[in-house]
């Protein structure tokens, strides 16, 4: 089994469940893009626990690139180790966010304005869901995993964009 979460997105993988607990369905005067006619491999959930959908150690592959951000900094590692208990011994997560290090930099260097630096932080607020609650360090990020015996494999900044890959040994 693999698992895609997003928070309100438009990126639903085929050959993945797509979890989004901001999901709206065709009925709702939306077409969801990567998905079954039926839509069954996109699920409406709670991302904080994914029992109902995957047993521990099931996973092969868990995909959150954009999602730790609208949780709050504990919750997060709360929610990250629950995720890391859902694959399974070679199984693979991809997790990431808004490097807030990254962020400063580019306001510091000039480089972002006060109101993208507000968006970035913040949200857009263009939905009831998208208030960001908190922000990481690849570092930070990174020695979280370490710690929950994750080995990383690749990792990556893209403007602020963080992305950390690891593999459960």
């Amino acid at each position: 089994m693999k698992i895609n979460i997003l928070i309100g997105g438009t990126d639903y993988k085929s050959g993945y469940i797509n979890i989004d607990p901001t999901l709206k369905r065709k009925s709702e005067s939306i077409a969801l893009e990567n998905s079954n006619d039926d839509q069954s491999n996109i699920v409406k959930s709670d991302i904080r626990n994914l029992d109902d959908i995957v047993s521990d150690s099931e996973c092969k592959e868990l995909i959150a690139e954009n999602v730790l951000d609208f949780l709050e900094l504990s919750e997060s590692r709360a929610v990250l180790s629950h995720w890391i208990s859902k694959l399974r011994h070679g199984g693979k997560i991809i997790v990431g966010g808004t490097d807030i290090y990254e962020v400063c930099r580019l306001f510091y260097k000039q480089a972002i304005d006060l109101n993208t630096l507000n968006a970035i932080i913040h949200g857009d607020f263009s939905q009831p869901w998208d208030v960001k609650m908190s922000h990481s360090t690849m570092e930070n990020l990174q020695e979280f995993l370490q710690s929950e015996g994750i080995k990383i494999i690749k990792k990556r900044i893209q403007g602020f964009k963080m992305i950390i890959e690891g593999e459960r040994p």
